[in-house]
């Protein structure tokens, strides 16, 4: 039976990562500081973590984006800058904290509903090493081999999303003590069309290698506002989610998808 961990044992950990790319608005140095009706990502993300009763995050961002992180969220809330990937920043978060469970929130999927957050911390069970929201993969996924692509069946998929919940010991596992990233094997999957889940350019991801340990990892239902906004076309599709924009894409012959 799950019970709900107090928020004492919890530290939530905003990760705000992702580079800048064209189609932002001027002032959004980071995707996660651009505005969508009137308020920016970073401050819906922190309201929902707020409104659901966890203690304040550590927001953990690049030294290119910590300037503008720290001017925006003023000097009461705990702004980290870190050379490296999302390892590193995972490695600092540890640093910086003393919780038994860690919350690790990527700052771009800032429309993720608190619905989602609660679910995961309450699935917990003693016997689990970690909870991920999960959503069906529906985007055409192959396989790379040697001798060329092969069709994967989808039903045995899921997309991962934010927040990540984790025990100490197992991120702590999870991360390479040598300071290298650890790489990923020498086939994969391609994903046709959608965004990419959350891992760095080196391709770490948490989950998949707290799963190589054998780590148990419970999952629990996603959400499509789970997505990440990180580009103009992101953006768009988030002003539409909250109702600021409206879908034309089928006056030019593109077909909706629901």
């Amino acid at each position: 039976m799950s019970s709900v961990p107090s928020p004492a044992t919890v530290r939530p950990v905003v990760l705000a990562l992702a580079p800048p790319a064209p189609g932002l608005s001027r002032g959004a140095s980071i995707p996660c500081l651009e505005r969508l009706g009137g308020s920016r990502l970073i401050d819906r993300l922190l309201g929902t973590l707020h409104g659901v009763g966890l203690q304040a995050p550590l927001v953990i961002t690049t030294e290119a984006a910590h300037a503008p992180l720290r001017a925006t969220l003023g000097r009461s809330m705990a702004v980290i800058a870190v050379a490296g990937g999302r390892d590193a920043a995972l490695r600092v978060a540890l640093d910086r904290s003393e919780e038994e469970l860690l919350l690790i929130h990527d700052a771009e999927r800032a429309l993720t509903s608190s619905e989602v957050v609660r679910e995961v911390l309450a699935a917990l069970r003693p016997e689990d090493d970690a909870v991920v929201p999960v959503i069906a993969l529906t985007d055409s996924v192959k396989e790379v081999r040697q001798d060329g692509l092969r069709n994967i069946d989808r039903s045995t998929l899921a997309g991962l999303q934010s927040p990540r919940l984790l025990r100490r010991r197992v991120l702590e596992s999870a991360l390479p003590t040598d300071g290298t990233t650890p790489q990923g094997p020498s086939t994969g999957t391609l994903a046709e069309a959608g965004h990419e889940g959350d891992a760095d350019a080196c391709g770490f991801d948490e989950i998949r290698v707290a799963l190589e340990h054998g780590a148990r990892v419970r999952t629990v239902h996603g959400s499509h506002a789970g997505f990440a906004v990180l580009d103009r076309l992101s953006l768009w599709q988030a002003q539409i989610s909250l109702g600021l924009a409206r879908d034309t894409s089928h006056h030019h012959g593109l077909a909706r998808r629901h």
